[in-house]
């Protein structure tokens, strides 16, 4: 009878062992964990981002392009502008996200791009880009 026990509360403790919300396929809440996943995830709530690519933009002759890509990440108004070697601004692009080739980039240039929220008011973010010499 004795040995019955110990063996009994073995077999308890792995059995809540492996009841173990961590290792199961549903939280302790009872939500999938695929949905706490989704909820934590960066792609369920990005933040706004801009890039440039590529950059530097490689060597050659003629001008260079280079693809900005861009996000609010919430889908408010956006607007993207540019400034070449600290020069005034020059409206970009005016959506929420999207992408758009710059052709025009030269060498020894510096080309900043800017995400600003709605009404210009709020800097969201920047990339500044470069060509590399011949």
């Amino acid at each position: 009878m004795k040995a019955t026990i110990p063996i009994a509360t073995a077999v308890t403790c792995l059995f809540f062992a492996a009841c173990d919300s961590s290792t199961h396929p549903e939280s302790a809440a009872g939500t999938p964990k695929s949905e706490a996943a989704a909820a934590a995830s960066p792609i369920a709530q990005t933040g706004p981002t801009i890039k440039a690519t590529p950059n530097p933009v490689p060597a050659g002759t003629g001008m260079g392009t280079t693809t900005i890509s861009w996000t609010t990440g919430d889908g408010s108004e956006g607007q993207v502008y540019v400034s070449s070697d600290g020069q005034a601004e020059q409206l970009f692009a005016t959506t929420p996200q999207g992408s758009a080739d710059a052709a025009w980039v030269q060498a020894g240039k510096s080309y900043e791009f800017r995400l600003y929220g709605a009404g210009h008011e709020k800097l969201l973010g920047k990339v500044v880009v470069t060509r590399a010499e011949h």
